[in-house]
């Protein structure tokens, strides 16, 4: 019992159940349209989250089987369970099989054929990350961007949710933050340890990725606000209050870019979301505030 214990946990680190938490966008259509409060819309985004973390997953085996090599000469990937050995690369081809197979036929027989094609186009583009794109400055964080914004889409039509052109816009400037903001951390571990932790990282250069990170933060606070002091926000929503919430935003930010500064938990978002409280607290607070506003 005790070993089928141990070998499950192998395989739930070989797909990050972990990294499924970045998979909660799928909810911010149906957030933002005050669907929230519906059973229905609740029960399909639901299942489209779980859906896309299938998927997610099978990237994940896929990436891990492909990059096999590096990750066994890499100071803390050898530590990965396909890259010491815990799990055969056979187990792992299995389990990419099986969570791909779960989630497009699934979501087919589930949801139909649009989130079918959504979830298709999120592989696709994620072998060719894998295969090629990561390797290729810049071009490999707008690939990330892409997932984010498929993520939207996947949430939006499992609720047949109208995506606006500021969430797009909003959750892409998010994303590549995120993803520059980790590059950033990497060039740093690169500079400072020598450790080479993706083939492309010494393209980057600090001064970039600061100027870029300093643009982003600018744009993404310039744009929530526009869109919080839009007329079409306030008549959707009816209130004159949603900038309130900007205040979050901001906070967010600041306290993004100090662990940056810090090299907190490495600046990987997944582990910050998890681990540091302070974020946790603004994140909280922001979607409450947000709720308060919208739904009552």
């Amino acid at each position: 019992m005790h070993q089928r214990l141990t070998k499950l946990s192998y395989f739930l680190s070989l797909i990050r159940v972990q990294q499924w938490i970045k998979n909660l966008f799928v909810f911010l259509p149906m957030f933002f349209n005050k669907q929230l409060v519906s059973f229905d819309s609740l029960i399909s985004a639901t299942i489209a989250f779980f859906l896309f973390s299938f998927i997610a997953s099978s990237i994940y085996c896929f990436n891990d089987i492909v990059d096999l090599e590096f990750d066994k000469q890499h100071k803390s990937k050898k530590n990965r369970v396909l890259a010491s050995g815990l799990v055969s690369i056979n187990e792992a081809r299995i389990c990419m099989f099986v969570c791909s197979l779960l989630g497009l036929g699934l979501s087919y027989y589930l949801s139909g054929f649009d989130l079918f094609l959504v979830l298709t186009i999120y592989f696709l583009i994620n072998v060719l990350y894998t295969l090629i794109f990561k390797k290729i400055m810049v071009l490999d964080v707008m690939f990330i961007a892409a997932s984010f914004v498929l993520r939207l889409l996947a949430g939006g039509v499992a609720t047949n949710t109208e995506l606006s052109y500021w969430i797009i816009i909003m959750v892409t400037l998010l994303a590549l933050f995120l993803a520059f903001a980790k590059r950033r951390d990497e060039v740093v571990i690169y500079m400072e340890d020598k450790i080479l932790v993706r083939s492309n990282i010494d393209k980057y250069s600090l001064k970039f990725l600061d100027s870029i990170l300093t643009v982003l933060s600018l744009a993404i606070t310039m744009f929530y606000l526009a869109y919080t002091f839009s007329p079409e926000t306030k008549a959707q929503f009816n209130s004159d209050y949603i900038w309130l919430t900007s205040i979050f935003v901001i906070l967010g930010l600041f306290r993004y870019g100090r662990l940056i500064k810090l090299r907190q938990n490495y600046v990987n978002p997944t582990k910050i979301l998890l681990k540091d409280k302070a974020m946790q607290f603004i994140v909280f607070s922001w979607i409450i505030s947000f709720y308060i506003i919208i739904y009552t």
